[in-house]
């Protein structure tokens, strides 16, 4: 996977800034960063592709890669998810500490993080329907034949 760190970028803003998340010089440095891409204010990607993924069966539980390219030719990924107990989402922004050289290495990324996901959901502790485990695996298994595709659609 070609993916560039963007950590000592980001390191050094956060530095430069005090109040980094809410500087807009920071924003406009990591936007020229990726090369100017339209975003809002917060430095959120105004142009984003969603790429959804269900539990057949169950529509409570659910998935998506929100991808985005910059001008510069990098790009960048985030998730949300959601499941009858919980779920989580974040925007695709110029704060992203990965860009990926390619879509299909951003969007590989992003099922794998969706896969750590529900495998915490799945080996959760405490308490939790008695479905909650099985469906996680059902969950999994989505992810990881989508992410087969993915990966089977990029060798020709």
């Amino acid at each position: 996977m070609a993916m560039i760190d963007l950590s000592e970028q980001l390191d050094d803003i956060r530095a430069r800034y005090p109040q980094w998340w809410n500087s807009d010089e920071a924003t406009r440095e990591l936007q020229a960063l990726w090369g100017n891409p339209a975003c809002n204010d917060c430095g959120v990607f105004s142009d984003c592709e969603r790429i959804s993924i269900a539990l057949p069966g169950n529509a409570r539980w659910n998935a998506a890669v929100k991808l985005s390219a910059a001008p510069n030719g990098w790009h960048a990924f985030a998730t949300t998810y959601a499941y009858p107990l919980g779920g989580g989402s974040s925007p695709v922004s110029v704060w992203n500490r990965t860009a990926y050289t390619t879509r299909d290495e951003a969007l590989r990324a992003g099922i794998d993080e969706l896969i750590r996901t529900f495998e915490g959901v799945r080996d959760a502790s405490g308490y939790r329907p008695a479905s909650q485990s099985a469906d996680a695996s059902r969950m999994i298994e989505e992810l990881r034949n989508h992410l087969s595709q993915v990966r089977q659609l990029t060798l020709f």
